[in-house]
């Protein structure tokens, strides 16, 4: 079971062009088999060819299709707190769930792109993904998963980017690609064993699966003094980096390639 689509992206509506943001979202389970144990792998890529970098992702979210289960509460957990002060390696044997790779980009602070190992691990009704960025400090991006039916979907993955910090004056660092696999795991309870992840009974399942996602855009400020930026509500400039625009979600698309317009419709 396969699928590409594309999430919500926000645009800034201050005085810049619209560009052409793109995120483009693409999972697949193997075995490709109905009510089977099977791994799952992620992709997401985000771009803008009309800026420097990608829009500033802040949220993820993924709504599974109905017939699937996700075991993680039988499964070794880790949590928040110990991945903040202890790192992977204070995690429990087996709470380990997956691996991958990512991209981001932070300019003007470093012109190329920065790439990071993300370690993915279980916490019972939440999924943790560890980030070691090859510059810059380690964090952790937290993903809620939400047992609820919701149409033809079944559970919800929601998670949240923090920010991505750079040097006080600059923007936040951007997401470009994020890589992931979580093969089949197994555990033992009795005389039964269990897997993390199983597909659905139902080879079509109603619906899709869904992906959407939220993010501001970053532009390029004008040669203009703080004083004049903190009264139209920017934040202090130096040296004429880059600001943070907060944009609004004005469309969704799902299934393809799509882009942004860009003028508002």
């Amino acid at each position: 079971m396969g699928a590409s689509f594309v999430g919500v992206a926000c645009l800034a509506l201050a005085g810049v062009a619209y560009g052409a943001v793109q995120v483009a979202f693409t999972a697949s389970v193997s075995p490709n088999k109905t009510n089977s144990p099977a791994g799952l792998k992620v992709k997401i890529v985000s771009s803008d060819p009309a800026a420097e970098q990608p829009a500033i992702m802040d949220r993820i979210t993924i709504k599974l299709n109905a017939g699937g289960q996700y075991n993680g509460s039988k499964f070794p957990k880790c949590s928040l707190n110990t991945l903040n002060s202890k790192g992977p390696t204070g995690c429990p044997s087996g709470s380990k769930i997956g691996s991958g790779n990512g991209v981001g980009y932070a300019k003007p602070v470093v012109t190329d792109p920065v790439k990071a190992k993300l370690t993915i691990f279980n916490g019972g009704n939440k999924i943790f993904v560890y980030v070691f960025p090859d510059l810059g400090p380690t964090f952790v991006t937290v993903g809620n998963v939400i047992h609820k039916k919701d149409g033809p979907y079944d559970y919800t993955l929601d998670f949240s980017v923090p920010p991505i910090k750079t040097l006080p004056s600059a923007p936040d660092a951007s997401v470009g690609t994020v890589d992931t696999n979580t093969p089949k795991k197994f555990v033992k309870k009795g005389k039964k064993k269990l897997s993390l992840i199983i597909t659905p009974k139902k080879s079509r399942a109603r619906g899709r699966p869904r992906a959407t996602s939220t993010s501001r855009r970053v532009r390029r400020s004008s040669h203009r003094s703080a004083r004049s930026a903190r009264s139209s509500h920017d934040r202090p400039e130096n040296l004429h980096v880059p600001q943070e625009e907060e944009g609004h979600c004005v469309r969704k698309y799902f299934w393809g390639s799509r882009h942004w317009p860009r003028s508002p419709s």
